[in-house]
């Protein structure tokens, strides 16, 4: 089976990464990437920024320098509260206009921002005009430094019912807020969520039959199997291991939908 990552991590210069990656055995490279996306029949990725300190537009020439290297690659940059002025703006609609990007996302825990703050209100219009998703993380934080409370998905309510022609992902499916995160798949037309980062290093010895239940819940809940992307969160873990776990998680008559369909739709990727 094809499959499509829907997150993950790709800034190889970004120390901090490296370091939680060799903590959790996961090898953090460009010929790392290549191996891990080759063996496990990996046809695109969605790649995220990494340093959620980085200035709007997050890390876009990295991202997009590696696009050019590698077409099954598509650039997700980020959005920092603190760079919202009118020229971050204008920075991003170019970045849209050139398709250079096929999304952005933000980062509330990580900074102590709800997505409810009107500074990111200009560009969930931005993504509405332009056709592409918002991804939005939701959830634990990776550290201890971090506001949760700020993370919870239950706000993503308000923007949702507010810019309804902007398409907004659960980054975590909320994870441990799930049966939150999965009420606003339902209830919201344009709220759609990734299954990605629910347990790090080697997942297979990390309480799978919870993580299995969670997502089973969230998708007989929704009823929308239409609305959930598969995601590793690479390199928080090894990608095999991860789609394994996944792949036990969601029903197998929904696994070409949500390993492979959804994303491409979503995202608008165009991949056969």
């Amino acid at each position: 089976m094809r499959i499509i990552d829907a997150h993950i991590h790709t800034n190889f210069a970004y120390e901090s990464a490296g370091v939680h990656a060799r903590e959790l055995g996961v090898t953090f490279s460009w010929e790392a990437l290549q191996k891990e996306m080759k063996e496990n029949n990996i046809a695109g990725a969605l790649i995220i920024t990494t340093d959620h300190h980085a200035p709007t537009p997050a890390e876009s020439d990295i991202l997009i320098g590696q696009r050019e290297k590698d077409p099954r690659l598509f650039p997700i940059c980020s959005i920092h509260p603190d760079y919202t002025d009118k020229r971050h703006l204008t920075a991003i609609e170019l970045l849209l206009k050139k398709k250079a990007i096929f999304g952005i996302k933000i980062f509330p825990g990580y900074h102590p921002v709800y997505p409810s703050d009107k500074r990111f209100f200009p560009f969930y219009e931005l993504a509405g005009k332009y056709g592409v998703p918002v991804i939005i993380h939701t959830g634990d934080t990776f550290g201890s430094d971090n506001l949760v409370k700020y993370s919870h998905p239950l706000d993503v309510d308000e923007i949702a019912v507010k810019f309804r022609k902007t398409i907004f992902i659960l980054a975590h499916l909320g994870n441990p807020w799930v049966r939150d995160a999965a009420e606003l798949v339902y209830k919201n037309e344009n709220v759609y969520a990734d299954l990605s980062a629910f347990c790090i290093s080697h997942p297979e010895h990390n309480e799978v039959k919870r993580i299995a239940d969670d997502i089973k819940f969230a998708i007989s809940y929704s009823a929308r199997p239409d609305k959930f992307l598969y995601g590793s969160d690479w390199p928080l873990t090894s990608m095999k291991p991860y789609i394994n776990v996944i792949k036990r998680a969601v029903p197998k008559k929904f696994h070409q939908q949500i390993f492979f369909d959804n994303a491409n739709r979503v995202f608008k990727l165009g991949l056969q």
